[in-house]
C-alpha cells in the first residue's frame, strides 16, 4: 500500500537510494564501489564481506567501508601499506606511474583525479559518472538499444557537449583553444583531454582521468600522450614544440632517438606490453590514419604479429585488417612461433605489392630509407631494446 500510494502520487521514495536525488559525489559512489581500484580496510572487513556480503549501500559514503586507491594519496596509509604487503603489484598492475589508472572497469578512480571533479562546488558543474552516462536509455532517445548500450552514454553526451555543459564560454571560442579547425578530431574535447591510454578487453578505452597532453609526463610515465596518438607519425619534438607555441608548455630533454624517430614506433618497438597495445589499437584508428597516413603502418605492426604477448598480437592484427591492401589479410595470433613469423613476413609481401606510389616513404622518422625500404638496422636495435618485464594489467 505504501509504495502504491508513492506511485499514484508520483512521490519518490525516501527509503530508496536514487542515484538522480543523490549529491553528485554520492552519486559517483554508487558506481565507484565497483568501478575503482579499492582494498577493505582491514582483513576482518574483508572476510565479512566473503561472508556477508558487502556493507556498502547506495546512498553511503564509500570510504566509510573501504578504501578508494589513489597512488597519490594514500600510498603510505596503514590500509594501504597492509594491502600491498600481501600483494605488492597491486600498483604497477593498475596504474602509469604518476597514479593515472590503466586499467578498464576502475573508471572512478579516473575521475575522482579529474580537476573537474576536484576543483567544482557542488552544483551543476560537478562532473559525476552521471554528467555523461545514464544507467537506462531514455524514452526519448532516437538510438537503437544496442547502440545506446555501447558505452551507455546520454544522448548528445557523445560529442563535445559533455564537455561544453559545462565549460560553456569555450562554445563560441574553440578553434582559438583547440588549434584546429572545427570540425577535426583535434577540436574534439575527448580526443585531446580523455585519450584512450587505458588498456581492457583487448582493445583501449578512453581515459576517465581528465588531463591535458604532456610530453614530459609521456617521457616520465610511459603513457602516450594524446597528440602523439593521433599524429602516429610525428616525433616527440614535433609535439614539444607545437604545445610550447600554442600553450607555453616548456619543452623536455629529449633523446637523439625522441627528436628524430616517431614516437609511436618508440612505444610500439620498445615500449613494454601495454605501450605497445595502445600503439596497436591507434594505429588502425580512422582518425589518426586520416591525421598522418595509412600506408607507411603495415611494416611497423607486421612486427608485433611476432610480439611474445598474443593480446598485443590480436590488437595488431586487428589494426592490419584496417590498412590498404589488407582487408583480407588472414593471421592466427595462436599460431607457433614459426608460423607467426612467416605471417609477418607474408604481410610485408603483400604491403609492398599494395602499397600504392604515395606510399613510397622517404621518411627517416617512419624508419624508411631513401629507397622507401624499411630501416631494418634501426628497427632491430629498437626491438631489442625492448622492455620485456611482464605485464599484468588489471582489467
Amino acid at each position: 500500500m505504501r509504495r502504491y500510494s508513492f506511485h499514484l502520487t508520483r512521490s519518490p521514495d525516501p527509503t530508496t537510494a536514487q542515484p538522480a536525488r543523490l549529491s553528485k559525489p554520492r552519486s559517483s559512489e554508487v558506481c565507484g564501489q565497483c568501478h575503482s581500484v579499492q582494498a577493505f580496510y582491514d582483513r576482518q572487513g574483508e572476510q565479512r564481506a566473503n561472508s556477508e556480503g558487502l556493507p556498502y549501500r547506495p546512498g553511503d559514503e564509500l570510504l566509510k567501508t573501504r578504501l578508494v586507491v589513489q597512488p597519490s594519496r594514500n600510498l603510505d596509509s596503514p590500509t594501504m601499506r597492509a594491502t600491498l604487503a600481501i600483494d605488492p603489484h597491486l600498483i604497477g598492475d593498475s596504474f602509469w606511474s604518476d597514479g593515472m589508472v590503466r586499467v578498464t572497469g576502475r573508471e572512478y578512480n579516473g575521475l575522482i583525479e579529474s580537476p573537474c571533479f576536484k576543483r567544482a562546488t557542488e552544483d551543476e558543474r560537478t562532473l559525476s559518472c552521471s554528467s555523461c552516462h545514464s544507467m537506462h536509455k531514455a524514452a526519448s532517445d532516437p538510438r537503437s538499444l544496442e547502440k545506446w548500450a555501447d558505452d551507455q552514454l546520454t544522448f548528445g553526451m557523445d560529442g563535445n557537449n559533455a564537455c561544453l555543459q559545462c565549460h560553456a564560454p569555450l562554445r563560441a571560442n574553440l578553434v582559438a583553444h583547440t588549434k584546429h579547425s572545427a570540425a577535426s578530431e583535434g577540436s574534439s574535447c575527448y580526443n585531446c583531454h580523455m585519450p584512450y591510454t587505458t588498456y581492457g578487453l583487448l582493445k583501449t578505452i578512453r581515459s576517465h582521468q581528465i588531463s591535458n597532453p604532456s610530453v614530459a609526463e609521456s617521457l616520465q610515465t610511459g603513457r602516450p600522450n594524446a597528440c602523439n596518438l593521433c599524429h602516429v607519425n610525428r616525433t616527440l619534438e614535433w609535439t614539444s614544440e607545437w604545445l610550447q607555441t600554442w600553450y607555453g608548455t616548456p619543452k623536455p630533454t629529449l633523446t637523439q632517438d625522441e627528436l628524430s624517430i616517431a614516437a609511436s614506433l618508440l612505444w610500439l618497438l620498445r615500449g613494454d606490453a601495454g605501450q605497445r597495445a595502445i600503439v596497436a589499437q591507434t594505429m588502425g584508428w580512422r582518425p589518426a590514419q586520416e591525421a598522418s597516413g595509412a600506408g607507411w603502418i603495415a611494416p611497423h605492426l607486421a612486427q608485433l604479429l611476432k610480439d611474445p604477448y598474443a593480446a598485443v598480437r590480436f590488437i595488431a592484427y586487428r589494426s592490419m585488417r584496417t590498412l590498404p591492401g589488407l582487408s583480407m589479410f588472414a593471421y592466427d595470433f595462436l599460431a607457433s612461433p614459426a608460423q607467426r613469423r612467416e605471417s609477418a613476413q607474408k604481410a610485408l609481401e603483400v604491403w609492398r605489392l599494395a602499397r600504392s606510389p604515395a606510399d613510397q616513404r622517404n621518411d627517416g622518422q617512419l624508419l624508411f630509407d631513401p629507397d622507401g625500404t624499411v630501416k631494418m638496422d634501426v628497427v632491430t636495435r629498437l626491438v631489442r631494446e625492448r622492455n620485456d618485464r611482464p605485464v599484468h594489467l588489471r582489467e
